[in-house]
């Protein structure tokens, strides 16, 4: 007979050995996903900072997690990994159901984990998954709202920069032959709800007080929306005193993703801002404890 080894059955009775295999195990099909659904890998780029702060946020709190469930609640959680590991083998279209995987997978590895009962300890990290998986971009990219008021602030610009451009509905027109549509990809939506994502994120890493929580998602609207507007500004002047070629290379091409670019670091300055203003009134209150 062969001599077992302690500390081998040690490990494999430790529970959190099987829930950090378990997370590992989801996390890679859900970056395997995203790879998958996105060409451009700016999924794939979402999910590796979702997973990368909720990993963090749990790291830095891994001694005082309750790791203690119920029959129930491992069971129900075991469920749900069960599902979006079906989900993931029969995946045959990218739709609202695969946006929410991660949130499925997140709340069934928390049952497993610790139960219904302090399903509270994790929702910091339910909270970015939900933020950053949530499909509301299908609903709001079939409403014409947010098209519209593009359609308007682009006509304002071009109208005070001296260009003779009038607007119909969310066509505008530069004569004598220029017309852009603003059609819903060009509303500016998928420039305002990363940044809205970005947005709860640094919230939930970086403690601020109750302005900022409302002043940050605000300025990453803002932000999207304004430069979205410069940019359809350009199309305009672009289809009507340009190449087709040089407008493709801005509409859709690399040109496309500078716009975005310059969203993203002028929302990470306003975030650098914040966060160095709501530092020192976090010295000032540890100062306060301390004494």
């Amino acid at each position: 007979m062969k001599a077992t080894n302690p500390e081998a059955i040690r490990l494999i009775q430790n529970p959190s050995l099987w829930l950090l295999a378990i997370a590992g195990g989801l996390i890679a099909i859900d970056l395997s996903l995203s790879w998958r659904s996105a060409p451009d890998l700016s999924q794939l780029s979402m999910s590796l900072l979702c997973w990368g702060a909720v990993l963090s946020l749990l790291w830095e709190k891994r001694h005082s997690l309750n790791l203690e469930s119920d029959l129930f609640s491992s069971g129900l959680g075991l469920l749900l990994i069960g599902f979006v590991l079906l989900r993931s083998l029969l995946m045959t279209s990218f739709d609202s159901v695969f946006e929410l995987l991660p949130l499925i997978s997140g709340i069934g590895l928390a049952l497993v984990a610790s139960g219904f009962k302090r399903l509270g300890q994790y929702r910091q990290e339910l909270l970015i998954i939900l933020a950053l998986n949530i499909p509301i971009g299908l609903v709001i990219n079939r409403i014409e709202l947010l098209s519209n008021a593009t359609a308007k602030f682009a006509t304002m610009l071009l109208t005070y920069c001296g260009v003779e451009v009038y607007r119909q509905g969310i066509n505008i027109f530069i004569p004598p032959s220029g017309a852009v549509e603003v059609a819903a990809g060009c509303s500016g939506w998928e420039t305002i709800f990363p940044l809205l994502q970005l947005s709860v994120l640094f919230l939930v890493m970086f403690p601020t007080g109750l302005i900022a929580k409302i002043c940050v998602p605000l300025m990453a609207v803002s932000i999207a929306f304004i430069v979205n507007g410069v940019r359809v500004a350009i199309m305009a002047l672009l289809v009507a005193y340009s190449t087709q070629e040089t407008f493709e290379y801005w509409h859709l091409g690399t040109g496309s993703q500078i716009f975005f670019l310059i969203a993203t670091l002028m929302f990470g300055c306003v975030c650098y801002v914040v966060s160095q203003n709501a530092h020192p009134a976090r010295q000032d209150h540890r100062e306060l404890s301390e004494s």
